[in-house]
């Protein structure tokens, strides 16, 4: 209920009391004078609202408002009365009432919390307009109410698919990429710092958890609560003043700051940044799937465009004057990412908030949530193997060459492998899903064969250093396969508004493979002296990650095919009620 603006039922007149149950919908409209009908002028709302400033809507189910409302339509009208500006909005709703009972019929629909209402995909935006409500019929319901509806403006009617959101989502990413450029602090920082390799590698440890913890937990919240330039702004502030607090601490000889400013703020930074890129994808000009791949390519293309600047101001002033500068550039990129972002006039939340468990489900709902559980599983597993296969080899690129008998200068270029050959793996998975005879489950249970004989070689050819290049680039391929495939799979099931959440939820996966896989490689290679036992460990991984898609993801409906069985059912519902003498508002 909100104390600002409300919304009563009453039926004019006894006859009419079973005619025409709608479903109601709000929607901002021009500048006009407030007018009712003079039926419903008789509710007695009118000349006393009049007098005290308020403003006063008439509708009906046949989408009528105003004068046309009152004289020509017949069921119920309603009389909405309410401030210019709504404050505080906790819960969204509209109940019908009958004149002979005070029990109220219908159902609430709840779009979530926070001042202004700015989230709500009723409402849409606080700006100091006058408020229109229009009704569309049980038939020509599509839900508007539902937490399914996809991220479009609905009060300005832009088209969902944005040049803008996609150039500042991709430019985000390549910003926030700078996190992996960590290694090129590693060894002024030693020298610095008087301390321990393994010590400074926890830094980046701490900064991976904080990126999933961002994509999975604050990410989605954020999403659902502020518009995505003000999220991007943000994210890119919030990493430059992670940057400058790691600075100091060489001032302060202390490795402190490195753990808050750089793990903590700069990495929790750059998931939230990523989370809204990913977020963002499926508002590209072009396929969805190939503007996925080029996203998560973005991330790695900034390490790969930063790295030999931050060596250059290494080079001249030192690690806590290479931090410095990066953190200044960071942050005076935010109003440059602000306003690329707000060129996409989406100025409501891109995601959702979380259902309340206490609104009434449909049988198809209840279903859909059913389906949709055991799928997030899988591809929860799927993801944690087939990247750990990738990240196993990758994190040891350059000692697996040089094991296999490579040249130092060759065995170096083991990280461009892994740069080329994981963009070019995220570039094609997102091409490979907007194909129409394949499909991202269908990527996701034959792409990781495609690394399986080059990793089974690379594990009989102890010393040859093709086989090893092989394995390398094969499993790199797999990895941003596994970037770019999931998030499609992810978003097809769910729908943008829920992508945040569930998404969110399957990306852990990722976060305990990256602590755990390069780990295990390691250990692998101090028990037999080679990297025989981690290859054929990352050949069973991929061998897995197929065999879970192919066992586990059963195939489902997509969600905008649950979006029209649930709409289906509810018209048939609202159909039944009427023809049983049920007057209700339905608010899907």
């Amino acid at each position: 209920h909100n104390p600002g603006l409300t919304l009563a039922g009453y039926c004019l007149d006894p006859a009419d009391r079973m005619a025409s149950p709608g479903i109601w919908r709000a929607s901002l409209g021009p500048p006009r004078a407030p007018r009712v009908g003079p039926r419903a002028a008789t509710s007695g709302g009118y000349p006393a609202n009049r007098q005290t400033g308020r403003r006063m809507m008439g509708l009906s189910p046949n989408g009528r408002s105003g004068a046309d409302a009152g004289s020509g339509s017949r069921g119920s009208a309603l009389i909405a009365t309410g401030t210019r500006r709504p404050r505080v909005c906790r819960h969204r709703a509209i109940r019908g009432v009958t004149p002979s009972s005070d029990t109220t019929v219908g159902e609430w629909a709840r779009e979530g919390r926070g001042g202004g209402c700015r989230r709500s995909a009723v409402w849409g935006s606080t700006r100091r307009r006058p408020w229109s409500v229009i009704a569309a019929s049980t038939a020509e319901g599509d839900g508007v109410l539902d937490t399914m509806d996809d991220d479009s403006d609905q009060n300005s009617g832009r088209p969902k698919r944005s040049a803008a959101a996609f150039l500042g989502a991709f430019l985000l990413n390549v910003l926030l990429g700078t996190l992996y450029c960590w290694s090129c602090y590693l060894v002024p920082l030693e020298q610095a710092l008087g301390v321990g390799r393994g010590l400074l590698s926890g830094v980046f440890s701490l900064a991976t958890i904080c990126f999933t913890v961002a994509v999975a937990k604050i990410g989605p919240w954020l999403y659902a609560a502020a518009p995505p330039a003000v999220i991007g702004t943000g994210a890119a502030v919030c990493a430059g003043a992670g940057l400058l607090i790691a600075s100091r601490s060489i001032a302060y000889v202390s490795a402190a700051p490195l753990f808050l400013g750089y793990g903590v703020v700069f990495g929790a930074a750059s998931g939230v940044g990523y989370g809204l890129s990913v977020q963002m994808a499926s508002r590209a000009p072009f396929g969805e799937g190939l503007s996925t791949g080029l996203i998560t390519s973005a991330r790695a293309a900034g390490a790969f465009v930063f790295a030999p600047v931050v060596r250059f101001l290494l080079d001249g002033g030192g690690a806590g004057r290479a931090m410095s500068t990066m953190g200044c550039a960071l942050l005076a990129s935010a109003p440059f990412i602000y306003g690329v972002l707000a060129t996409d006039g989406t100025k409501h939340p891109l995601a959702s908030q979380k259902r309340d468990k206490d609104l009434p489900m449909t049988t198809e709902e209840e279903e859909r949530e059913r389906q949709l559980g055991p799928a997030m599983f899988a591809l929860w597993i799927s993801l944690g193997l087939g990247v750990s296969a990738g990240l196993m080899l990758m994190a040891h690129a350059s000692a697996l060459l040089y094991s296999h008998g490579a040249s130092i200068g060759v065995a170096t270029a083991g990280v461009s492998i892994v740069s080329v050959f994981t963009t070019a793996g995220r570039i094609f998975g997102g091409w490979a899903c907007d194909r129409s005879g394949v499909g991202a489950e269908r990527v996701l249970r034959w792409a990781p064969f495609v690394a399986v004989p080059a990793l089974a070689g690379a594990a009989v050819a102890a010393n040859s250093v093709a086989a090893a290049q092989a394995a390398l680039a094969a499993a790199s391929i797999v990895y941003g396969v596994f970037a770019s495939v999931i998030p499609v799979e992810v978003r097809r099931r769910t729908g943008s508004r829920d992508f945040a959440r569930q998404f969110g939820k399957v990306y852990t996966a990722w976060g305990f493979a990256g602590l755990a896989a390069p780990v295990a490689a390691g250990c692998l290679f101090e028990a037999r002296g080679d990297y025989t036992a981690a290859l054929v460990a990352a050949t069973t991984l991929c061998i897995l990650s197929a065999m879970v898609v192919r066992w586990m993801l059963k195939p489902g409906r997509s969600h905008e095919e649950w979006k029209e069985a649930i709409a289906e059912a509810k018209r048939a519902k609202a159909e039944e009620d009427a023809a049983n003498g049920i007057s209700q508002v339905i608010a899907p």
